[in-house]
């Protein structure tokens, strides 16, 4: 079955996000103690797996039948756990997500993309705001 063009958009986008996550875990670090400490770590790495969340909701069902080597209704049920909010959000169900699965999530995502001779999108280089005011 060839990839339908909105799959191959959705792909991409998710394969966006899981860059902004690399990102974001190599310029705060890898140290969950500071992870659980600092809101706008946990808010950066959140969002992103929110939307991967949503984009995943979108896909044909031709696509999800086709790719189920990958945990969709996971995927989904941690973005409900987001947009419903349930009060408080399990800080490590975010960071195991964002340390272990979204870098599966990533290379699942271009090979899908690859195989269907799509392009892949590149990590964005974001340079750091000017502290001086």
């Amino acid at each position: 079955m060839s990839l339908k063009e909105i799959d191959a958009q959705l792909l991409q986008y998710m394969v966006n996000y899981c860059n902004e996550i690399e990102i974001t875990i190599n310029t705060f670090g890898k140290k969950e103690s500071f992870f659980k400490n600092d809101f706008m770590y946990r808010n950066a790495l959140s969002m992103p797996i929110f939307q991967i969340g949503e984009l995943a909701n979108h896909f044909s069902e031709e696509f999800l039948k086709e790719n189920t080597q990958l945990p969709w209704t996971q995927i989904i049920g941690m973005r409900n756990r987001f947009a419903h909010g349930y009060q408080v959000m399990d800080n490590e169900a975010i960071w195991d997500t964002a340390i272990h699965d979204m870098p599966k999530l990533n290379q699942s995502c271009k090979q899908i993309l690859r195989d269907n001779k799509y392009k892949i999108p590149t990590k964005k280089i974001f340079k750091s705001p000017n502290k001086e005011r």
